[in-house]
């Protein structure tokens, strides 16, 4: 199994270029910063990144078409393609942080990332792309300049529809969150569409974000980890039904004001929820723990290797540094066998 890490926006340059010597040292794959339109331009701050490092990869998480026309993206990727010798990723959503700062229509989401991913793919040197689609139009688009290998493009998908859609062109997926519940039919969707379009396994990246709070005690992991845990898939019934009741499902739903306090404050404390749901959404979509806990909590990453996922992404907060050298101390070696 790879192992990823995905920070959070809102590093300076510098900082980032110090975040990504230290996780090309780690053995980390792919550096993934979540992109938020209200924070600093990515492809800017990676640009720097590239020219400090040689074989960690640059991965842009998650870019809406909605937001950023596939040409445009498809010229920054290209650009940041040359700039780092092809080591570079990227996620396509609906979604994504641009939901938070203007209304969007998304009634016709998969068709929109469907014909984007179609775009960055066949958009490169070899010839002029006119692309006639229903959401996009392309006429004699030829980056001659693009020489360098093709950005790796992932489809972030958790319902089926845009699963499946995700064995149709693209390098992979990415699962936000997904518990291990729910890994095993997500994969089997996938596979199974690979199949359909005579698509082989071997290649496709079957990624999975999961939220990394390891702390030296594990009273600053758990508030850390606490203030974030309505980041988690938003905690929709979709993610927690598997593991809480439904009355427990309705109580989530009804608090989700205290939730997005703790967020606001940066604070451990979620106002209103027991403490039961509260471990037990903890215990299923995040790795909460001390360091000295850190390796009986492995077996989470063991059975999503079991189940076909080929990369973890670690989101992390919170001192990020600590936690690079700490993945490389621990994780990736552990991680690497699988």
């Amino acid at each position: 199994m790879h192992v990823d890490i995905a920070l959070e926006p809102g590093h300076s340059a510098a900082e980032l270029v110090e975040l990504g010597r230290l996780a090309e040292e780690a053995g980390i794959a792919t550096l993934w910063i979540t992109h938020d339109p209200q924070e600093r331009d990515v492809f800017l701050l990676f640009g720097e990144v590239a020219r400090a490092t040689r074989r960690l990869r640059l991965g842009v998480m998650a870019i809406s078409p909605f937001e950023l026309h596939p040409l445009r993206l498809s010229s920054a990727l290209l650009t940041l393609g040359e700039l780092s010798g092809g080591r570079v990723s990227v996620v396509v959503g609906a979604g994504g942080a641009i939901l938070a700062h203007s209304r969007i229509d998304l009634s016709r989401r998969v068709r929109t990332v469907r014909e984007c991913v179609d775009i960055l793919q066949d958009a490169g040197p070899e010839r002029a792309l006119d692309y006639d689609g229903e959401i996009f139009n392309v006429q004699s688009y030829r980056p001659a300049w693009a020489v360098q290998p093709r950005p790796r493009v992932l489809v972030g998908a958790n319902r089926e529809q845009m699963l499946r859609m995700s064995a149709r062109r693209a390098d992979g997926v990415l699962f936000s969150d997904m518990p291990l519940q729910r890994i095993d039919q997500a994969v089997r969707t996938v596979e199974q569409a690979l199949a359909a379009r005579g698509r082989p396994k071997t290649g496709f990246e079957i990624n999975n974000y999961w939220a990394f709070h390891v702390k030296p005690d594990r009273a600053r992991a758990l508030a850390e980890a606490r203030s974030r845990l309505v980041l988690r898939g938003m905690l929709s019934p979709f993610y927690i039904s598997p593991f809480l009741t439904e009355d427990e499902v309705r109580q989530v739903t009804g608090y989700m004001p205290s939730f997005y306090r703790a967020l606001a404050r940066r604070s451990g404390v979620i106002e209103g929820v027991p403490e039961t749901i509260i471990s037990a959404l903890l215990d299923n979509l995040t790795l909460t723990a001390s360091v000295t806990e850190l390796d009986t909590r492995l077996e989470v990453f063991e059975r999503f290797a079991r189940a076909g996922v080929t990369h973890i992404s670690l989101g992390l907060h919170d001192d990020a540094a600590d936690a690079i050298r700490l993945i490389g101390a621990r994780v990736v070696p552990a991680l690497a066998a699988l």
